[in-house]
């Protein structure tokens, strides 16, 4: 069994709306199975947004934030916990465009023990990136702008990735969402549990 004289990290990136009361029980969940969690505030002077200002949210995240410079604000958390102990694991997840930001920093070697992301639906512009760690990634059957059965078929072909298609739309995870499918989240947090113990076994 992997031991390690600190808690593992787990450094949660949230969907476009902030740090909400999703990713809050998000941050709970993982603190309380003995995780140090660390969520990066992207929004800048933007607290959050409730969920009917979804286009707004929107707009502000791809016009004000954008993917590469969350990139980067990851990867400073990231660099900085390994700086202080180049053992420490640390895993990422990712939510939305969260875990579109997870899946292009999973290709930075001896970084991240382990990345796992939901419903990333701009992963479908970067299937060109292959995964340097273990990955895990969720997708729902239903997706407004794209086919996650064929995003899946691609991705399936890559070294260190797992790609599961579940029941659902969007936002199946969130307990706060009209799309939150109890059952999915379930077996998905369960899967999750397992990947977790495989990495660390690994390591």
């Amino acid at each position: 069994m992997h031991i390690s004289k600190q808690k593992p990290v787990m450094i949660l990136i949230h969907e476009i709306y902030g740090i909400n009361d999703h990713m809050k029980s998000v941050i709970y969940h993982f603190d309380k199975v003995g995780f140090e969690v660390y969520c990066p505030h992207l929004l800048g002077k933007v607290k959050n947004f409730p969920y009917v200002s979804e286009n707004e949210a929107y707009d502000y995240f791809m016009n004000k934030v954008d993917f590469d410079e969350s990139v980067k604000i990851v990867l400073n958390v990231a660099k900085e916990l390994k700086t202080k102990n180049a053992l420490r694991d640390i895993f990422l997840i990712g939510f939305s465009v969260g875990a579109t930001i997870a899946w292009r920093c999973s290709q930075y070697d001896k970084l991240f023990t382990g990345v796992i992301g939901f419903y990333g639906s701009r992963i479908r512009d970067y299937v060109h990136l292959a995964p340097a760690c273990k990955t895990l990634l969720f997708f729902p059957k239903i997706e407004a702008s794209f086919n996650p059965l064929e995003i899946a078929e691609i991705l399936k072909k890559k070294d260190n990735l797992c790609v599961r298609i579940v029941e659902g739309k969007h936002g199946f995870a969130d307990p706060y969402s009209t799309a939150f499918h109890a059952e999915s989240k379930n077996s998905c947090f369960q899967e999750i549990d397992d990947f977790i113990k495989m990495c660390l076994l690994e390591e």
